[in-house]
């Protein structure tokens, strides 16, 4: 039983870095938007999926980011911090904070708009690439 809860973090992360992309998508068509001709008619609808779609992907990550600890201490007996998977996913979820913060930082308004958004895609998309090779390095630690 042990080792079917040791796959829980794993598969509640796939399911996350899945919401991840999907809210990504929707800043890729903001900002296609944004640098080309104005094609999207509900660009306000769809700046709110996207900001709705990224607090639920940082509260599933931080989430699931819990649930990884939890289990390497209850399910598989091993040191918490010892991994390179655990340094990569602290820096993959310190970075994705920090794009959220950006994020809200955007919502709440700034003079330095522009710059702020750039900062949020920017550790987005780092995040994105950390957090797959956080992935990578996981498996040696499954069951």
């Amino acid at each position: 039983m042990n080792d079917l809860l040791a796959y829980l973090h794993p598969a509640m992360q796939v399911l996350v870095l899945v919401i991840a992309v999907a809210t990504l998508r929707l800043g890729l068509a903001l900002k296609k938007d944004r640098l080309g001709p104005r094609h999207l008619e509900q660009r306000q609808g769809v700046m709110r999926r996207h900001t709705q779609l990224g607090w639920l992907f940082l509260g599933c990550l931080a989430t699931g980011y819990v649930f990884g600890l939890a289990s390497m201490w209850l399910f598989r007996e091993q040191a918490l911090f010892r991994s390179a998977h655990f340094f990569f996913g602290t820096l993959a979820l310190l970075l994705f904070l920090g794009g959220g913060y950006m994020g809200w930082w955007l919502q709440r308004g700034t003079r330095r708009y522009a710059d702020v958004r750039d900062v949020h895609g920017f550790l987005a998309y780092l995040g994105l690439f950390v957090s797959l090779g956080a992935a990578v390095m996981g498996f040696i630690l499954l069951p």
